[in-house]
């Protein structure tokens, strides 16, 4: 065990003494994901303000005179103008497709008449309009336009035609209710926000954090010669594969925790959710914790294994990409996923396990034996793989690049 200790101190002095190591582990990722989410949301909210400031070029055709006082809402915030021939509606058409004209509306010639005449049978006036859902401000002119004749214009057609609306009014649905009968868990619509996306990005930033440490730690000794010098001291070579594996999982973790409480604080800003109900159990805390260790020495495993197999740092990188492409694709999959109702054998699957548990954590629906089947199969393999390290590390073959 002293021999344990001795690299585990070494492995983690090595990093931290080393002023870049430390600004790329620990300060990076706040700067980062602070800085990205921070962006995101103001990006979005000017998005969202310069089309709620836009003024609408719009153009109409046959527009009723009645219908002036209906249409008002929408006119009074749009640049209104008329269209004087068939020849200039086709054109008009382009602009729009093309994106330089936000809505062209054209009611029928006889559109009032045909209201006001209706009989059974009869035709029904049909207004046409042409926008593009491809353009932000064609499609917010049409929503506008939209919500106007279908809470304005119509209802008072309707009046006007049988007098009183109550008529048409067989039942309402929550018309004595606030929220319309809206009644939400804030803590679990959280978690569900949350579950979206941190297993994803927590799978995805400890495997991050461990290639380019594991593959220093193990291939760049052995690229380096240091390796070797290690393997002939009295520190027995079991120990120096422990003291490893367990500075790199403590290192990812700690890389990874950085990112994540940077992520939980800018993530509602980005999101326009600024008053988010984030709060955790103890439970859900211990669960996440060890899921992330477990996990973490998982993929310290994979990539020390790969280390020891490569001969240089840039054949280890190679090796490692395929599997960061696997963790990646393993992170969608649970990302993209509906929450709850997985079958119990999903859960033995390294990293999509681990992915599937964190996010159902966090929406308070992952039950003890899914969580200890996860956690479990998850330190079994990782302690299969370090079994193969440390009968790697007495090959000679392999550690001294023969």
């Amino acid at each position: 065990m002293r021999g344990l200790k001795v690299v585990f101190n070494k492995e983690m002095r090595r990093v931290f003494r080393e002023p870049k190591m430390i600004f790329s582990l620990f300060i990076l990722p706040v700067i980062l994901m602070v800085g990205i989410y921070a962006l995101i949301g103001y990006l979005g909210n000017s998005m969202t303000k310069d089309i709620e400031a836009h003024t609408s070029l719009v153009y109409m055709q046959n527009v009723p005179s009645e219908l002036n006082d209906s249409l008002s809402a929408f006119t009074s915030k749009a640049d209104v103008r008329g269209v004087e021939s068939s020849e200039m509606l086709e054109e008009l058409k382009t602009q729009v497709a093309n994106g330089d004209v936000d809505l062209v509306v054209v009611f029928p010639q006889d559109f009032m008449s045909a209201v006001n005449d209706y009989e059974h049978g009869s035709g029904i006036p049909d207004v046409l309009v042409y926008y593009n859902p491809s353009e932000d401000y064609s499609s917010e002119a049409w929503n506008r336009f939209s919500d106007v004749l279908n809470n304005t214009v119509r209802p008072a057609l309707l009046e006007t035609r049988i007098g009183d609306l109550k008529l048409l009014d067989v039942f309402t649905v929550n018309a004595g209710t606030d929220n319309g009968g809206q009644l939400i868990n804030e803590q679990k619509a959280s978690g569900k926000m949350l579950s979206m996306m941190l297993p994803y990005l927590i799978t995805m930033m400890l495997f991050a954090g461990t290639m380019s440490l594991g593959t220093d730690t193990i291939t760049g000794e052995k690229e380096r010669g240091t390796m070797a010098s290690m393997l002939v001291t009295p520190v027995k070579r079991r120990d120096i594969v422990l003291g490893k594996l367990l500075a790199l999982t403590c290192m990812s973790m700690l890389s990874a925790a950085v990112y994540i409480v940077a992520m939980v604080i800018a993530m509602p800003q980005a999101l326009g959710a600024g008053d988010m109900a984030i709060s955790f159990t103890a439970e859900q805390v211990v669960m996440v914790v060890f899921l992330m260790i477990f996990l973490a020495f998982f993929y310290v495993s994979l990539v020390a294994l790969v280390g020891v197999l490569a001969k240089t740092v840039k054949e280890a990188t190679t090796y490692v990409t395929p599997l960061y492409i696997i963790v990646i694709v393993a992170g969608l999959f649970t990302m993209l996923s509906t929450s709850g109702g997985h079958e119990t054998y999903e859960y033995f699957i390294p990293v999509y396990s681990s992915a599937l548990a964190l996010g159902e954590i966090f929406t308070q629906e992952l039950t003890l034996v899914h969580f200890l089947i996860s956690a479990g199969s998850t330190l079994v393999l990782s302690v299969i793989i370090s079994g193969i390290i440390v009968k790697a590390f007495d090959s000679e073959r392999l550690m001294f690049n023969a």
